[in-house]
């Protein structure tokens, strides 16, 4: 390696999962870190990841780890001593300055400790402090969240998680940093969009299908505005039981893909919807509304969690004024009938765009880095 190079503070994400939005997420975050010169940083992801092969073409060190192909309790045991021993020995050869869980895996409580002893600072990315309701994975959460409690930073996507772990006392409140969920790009150069007027607004329900998001409740709107002869069409895509939403799904002649959405297929269904629903119960903040947002698309929303942060009224989407089937429906149809606010709203997603971006979010956890370091070495 470059002498120069070789000077530059090294940074290490770790992201082990294998699918979904988190998997994005890493990949722009790759991307943005090819263009920041003062660091060197090295991203290491799991061998399983479907789009690992992605990350080799951003020009920037990538180290995959064979994780599993299933989360069984005997792959969970029988991976982790040869993933944690190449883990180490990568990082043996040049510790980083500060590693980054971009999420907890499984195995992340047992990796932190040894992380540190390396004389690194290692940071995690708490996404959920609470389980939410009628997720199948909700049991982990106790688990993945215990990795905080290892953290010289904690790294949080809204300042309703980070409360909750002040609250739960898992870390010093001072040692927790709220940031962002940056959009999600899954298409270039998008731009703003106009309702048309020769048709019904479209609105999705995106992504996996569990009873925290809601899909009852936004239905019930739908439903009241079907009544009310309002011309709303909805569309849902995303894998998970429907249950008896199936058949009234069916009722309101919504366009159903219920199976799991690939990366590839995310920008065709965005942009063949106007609007993207957030009908949650409960939440953290939502991914879902990343992806609208990189698309220049309004979200409606419930006032509920980290959602409520992102979501702001009349700017990146509007917001039901309760958590009830009514107040989503008005807000629905807020923006489906009042003169200019799609348009305004989109507007403005294209327009502030940077301040949700990857690039700044990258920025602003290197300079938090930065700091954390100084002080250790005063």
């Amino acid at each position: 390696m470059a002498e120069g190079k070789q000077s530059k503070p090294l940074v290490a994400f770790i992201y082990l999962g294998r699918r979904g939005a988190l998997g994005q997420f890493t990949l722009q975050l790759a991307q943005a870190a090819a263009q920041l010169d003062d660091y060197n940083f090295d991203f290491i992801i799991s061998s399983n990841n479907e789009l690992a092969d992605d990350f080799e073409k951003q020009g920037l060190a990538v180290t995959k780890i064979d994780t599993f192909d299933r989360a069984t309790p005997f792959s969970l045991m029988v991976s982790f001593p040869a993933a944690r021993r190449a883990l180490l020995e990568k990082f043996s050869k040049r510790p980083p300055i500060a590693a980054v869980t971009l999420m907890p895996h499984v195995w992340s409580p047992l990796l932190a400790p040894s992380i540190k002893k390396l004389g690194t600072k290692y940071l995690t990315v708490i996404h959920d402090a609470v389980p939410h309701p009628g997720d199948v994975t909700a049991w982990t959460t106790r688990w993945l969240t215990s990795d905080a409690r290892h953290a010289d930073l904690v790294v949080t996507l809204s300042r309703s998680v980070a409360e909750r772990i002040i609250d739960k006392r898992l870390v010093e409140p001072g040692s927790v940093f709220p940031l962002f969920h940056p959009d999600l790009l899954y298409e270039e150069n998008p731009t703003s969009r106009e309702l048309p007027e020769s048709r019904a607004m479209r609105i999705l329900f995106f992504g996996r299908i569990m009873a925290y998001k809601g899909l009852p409740l936004l239905i019930d709107a739908i439903e009241m505005l079907k009544n009310r002869c309002v011309p709303i069409e909805l569309g849902l895509a995303g894998s998970g039981d429907l249950g008896p939403e199936r058949e009234r799904l069916e009722k309101l002649g919504a366009d159903v893909v219920n199976r799991w959405i690939g990366d590839n297929e995310i920008s065709g269904i965005l942009r063949g919807y106007d609007a993207m629903a957030c009908s949650h119960i409960e939440a953290s903040q939502s991914g879902v509304a990343c992806a609208a947002f990189g698309s220049a698309m309004p979200v409606v929303a419930m006032p509920v969690g980290g959602i409520a942060e992102q979501v702001v009224e009349g700017k990146t989407g509007v917001l039901a004024r309760r958590i009830t089937p009514s107040a989503f429906a008005e807000a629905t149809h807020r923006l489906a009938t009042v003169p200019d606010l799609f348009e305004s709203i989109s507007r403005s997603l294209d327009e502030t765009s940077k301040e949700r971006s990857t690039h700044r979010f990258l920025r602003e956890l290197v300079s938090e880095i930065d700091s954390l370091v100084r002080i250790a070495s005063d």
